[in-house]
């Protein structure tokens, strides 16, 4: 028997998206999806919308404490043998969920799977494909290249590692892909496209930029004892570049500032902890 999937939806007030989310999980051709939604208690038309498709899939609405905890809920619902949550700005692309599961019986000992992605604006537009890249966890802690959209887990992984940290509310992907690599999971990836994430101001990642890179800095140091240098250098470049208030923006007329910054902010914390021989330079 083909295993079954379970894809959560965690929603606030996404009306003007959430229709199209919907239609890329039912629209999949894998006769065994599991799909559930979990709203926050919206109030524009998202409510609408969920009633509209009858029984077709499980919701419910109401208060909740956040994305982590919404995600939380539903994958304590989920039945499936294999797990992943869509937010319900992106979007499934068609066949995904058959080549994941293609891809997780050729690969018997993957824990994870993820694969290629696009950029989507608000209208669908294609922008750019996600910067994905062969797993390496010195690699990830550089960057996040695994795009949460297009990954998918095995439910071994939670009784594993557990759910998602309730506590983060912008890097609680980030930290589970670390979680899986520091319990000796295996992430591997496939070159199909499998998901679009959707880019518009209204995202939690370009509305709150400065406390995205406080929680990827956080992240970085509980599972690798520091963050890489290069996300320090993110951080100050937001800080100096980007942001239109705070001290930093005042440097930005200096040369290399944002780098002379990171080395300073890294150096700081790394004597405070001790410079602990087991971290090494990134």
């Amino acid at each position: 028997m083909l295993p079954l999937v379970s894809i959560v939806t965690p929603s606030y007030n996404q009306g003007r998206f959430l229709r199209r989310t919907i239609e890329s999980v039912l629209g999949q051709d894998y006769p065994r999806i599991e799909y559930v939604v979990f709203d926050g208690g919206s109030t524009d038309e998202s409510l609408d919308i969920l009633h509209s498709y009858g029984d077709r899939f499980s919701w419910r609405s109401e208060p909740d404490g956040g994305q982590a905890h919404a995600i939380n809920k539903g994958i304590r619902q989920a039945r499936g043998d294999i797990l992943a949550y869509l937010n319900s700005d992106d979007v499934l692309l068609p066949g995904a969920i058959a080549t994941v599961v293609a891809h997780f019986q050729r690969q018997p000992d993957s824990d994870l799977v993820y694969g290629n992605a696009n950029w989507i604006d608000e209208n669908d537009r294609v922008l750019g494909a996600y910067p994905t890249a062969p797993y390496n966890f010195e690699r990830l802690l550089q960057d996040c290249f695994i795009c949460q959209p297009a990954a998918f887990w095995r439910r071994g992984v939670t009784e594993r590692v557990g759910l998602f940290d309730e506590t983060l509310h912008y890097a609680m992907d980030y930290d589970y892909w670390m979680r899986i690599d520091r319990a000796g999971g295996i992430l591997t990836p496939t070159l199909d496209f499998l998901a679009s994430s959707r880019v518009h101001a209204q995202t939690k990642t370009l509305s709150a930029r400065l406390k995205v890179y406080h929680e990827i800095l956080a992240v970085s140091r509980r599972h690798a004892d520091d963050a890489s240098f290069s996300q320090y250098y993110a951080y100050w470049h937001h800080r100096c570049h980007e942001r239109a208030t705070g001290w930093p923006r005042l440097l930005r007329r200096l040369p290399e500032c944002h780098w002379w910054l990171a080395y300073v902010h890294r150096r700081i914390y790394r004597l405070r902890r001790g410079a602990p021989s087991a971290a090494r330079e990134r």
